[in-house]
């Protein structure tokens, strides 16, 4: 069972960061780490898939609906990405949980739960929410705050969100792509992994200007411009 505990304490320290540092201690190492251009795809389907499968460069995620950073990157810098590099066939975007808390495990299992064609419907909603959700955690109600998001994208009643929550099946998926993370030493929200390269949310990956930079110079390093 996911317990949807948080006290008081640890709920203020969660959500007090500043929107552009990173949850968790990704900030703190250097902004990129290697590991072969291959191994971006190396993962299988693992993760939930924004663009064309056929693109010439593949950007992973790792992130958390209760990280304020991610918040950030999601509604500031990903709408450029998704505008100039998704929708053109440039870029396939792979979305990938990293839980920071029990509540990211517990809004994670809701959104795979919802069904693969509203997984970011979901997180899109979590997002928008991440204040509420804050302030659910603070008095102890956010199981109600949750179920409430998830009645919006078709989980009806509290007996559907419970079986969300306890289902072994998308339990062993969270932690099967958690796992991922590993091999890329990810260590906070957000990280992505740009053709077999991790960058941290640091210096031109957290504004819409610098991400597209970086990515214009990565198309015309593969010839794909």
């Amino acid at each position: 069972m996911i317990m949807l505990t948080l006290s008081r304490r640890f709920a203020a320290v969660a959500f007090s960061a500043l929107a552009l540092v990173a949850c968790g201690a990704a900030g703190d190492g250097a902004g990129t780490s290697g590991a072969n251009p291959s191994e971006a795809n190396a993962d299988g389907e693992l993760g939930h898939v924004l663009g064309q499968a056929d693109a010439p460069l593949t950007i992973i995620e790792y992130a958390s609906p209760t990280c304020p950073a991610c918040k950030y990157f999601h509604d500031t810098v990903k709408p450029t990405i998704e505008e100039k590099y998704i929708s053109t066939g440039k870029v396939k975007f792979v979305f990938r949980e990293y839980p920071l808390n029990e509540i990211d495990v517990a809004a994670y299992a809701m959104a795979r739960c919802a069904g693969d064609d509203k997984f970011f419907d979901v997180l899109d909603d979590l997002f928008e929410n991440q204040e509420g959700i804050r302030y659910a955690a603070q008095n102890g109600v956010v199981k109600t705050t949750l179920g409430a998001i998830g009645q919006r994208h078709g989980i009806a009643d509290t007996a559907t969100f419970e079986a969300c929550l306890s289902n072994s099946e998308i339990r062993q998926a969270l932690a099967d792509t958690y796992a991922t993370s590993e091999k890329w030493g990810v260590e906070g929200t957000p990280t992505f992994i740009i053709d077999g390269v991790k960058h941290n949310f640091q210096g031109e990956y957290t504004t819409a200007e610098g991400f597209s930079k970086q990515i214009d110079a990565k198309l015309a390093e593969l010839g794909a411009q």
